[in-house]
């Protein structure tokens, strides 16, 4: 079997999968660059394409592995992380109202355990954006750098609609009197900024694990 047929075999076997043209480029490079090596080392082609079908794998089976690991779509890990950043905003409205509207020691304790942990949560909120880096990288390689950027964009946009909100003075600021410090807001402002670098830096750490 010469490059050619292996290469169309695959990406038969790929078409339906998501983001199947940039996994088939991904699977090119990596044939190219393991052809070239084994060259290099004074094998025929013939030679190089016996030692990619020992280390690849037939066509079926790498399309079968392809299949098997990707479990989540592209489009259901996007969702998943706007819907669970959507949801922390939407938790934080729901206990900023209870605390503003409603006697409660319970409410009360919340908001101030909350109070006194606003650095804590904003360093485990920055964890997070670097996590959809890492897992982006780990469920779909080196393809899924471009849809972690994609998702961050998407699911930052909360972010981005609460900060102009508050620097607007839509919503009464004597309501975040307890939370906020200039110091904390212009350090929410540059983490919400570096999203997608966090993002990135998850990346990196995803590219890490896979070598």
């Amino acid at each position: 079997m010469d490059k050619e047929t292996y290469i169309y075999k695959v990406k038969n076997g790929l078409k339906g999968v998501s983001d199947c043209e940039a996994m088939i480029e991904e699977i090119e490079n990596h044939i190219e660059h393991h052809l070239f090596h084994f060259i290099q080392e004074g094998k025929s082609e013939a030679e190089a394409m016996e030692c990619l079908l020992r280390e690849f794998g037939t066509p079926d089976e790498i399309v079968s592995s392809f299949q098997k690991e990707q479990p989540v779509s592209a489009r259901t890990f996007l969702l998943f992380h706007l819907f669970c950043n959507s949801a922390l905003f939407a938790a934080g409205i729901i206990i900023t109202a209870l605390h503003a509207w409603l006697e409660s020691p319970f409410v009360h304790a919340v908001w101030k355990g909350i109070s006194v942990s606003v650095w804590l949560i904003l360093a485990a909120y920055i964890l997070y954006w670097v996590l959809i880096g890492y897992q982006g990288v780990r469920e779909f390689g080196q393809r899924g750098e471009r849809l972690v950027l994609h998702t961050i964009l998407i699911s930052m946009v909360p972010n981005v609609i609460f900060m102009f909100v508050f620097l607007f003075d839509l919503v009464p600021a004597a309501l975040f009197q307890s939370l906020l410090t200039p110091w904390f807001i212009g350090a929410c402002a540059c983490a919400t900024l570096l999203f997608p670098a966090c993002g990135r830096i998850g990346c990196y750490f995803g590219r890490c694990q896979l070598a």
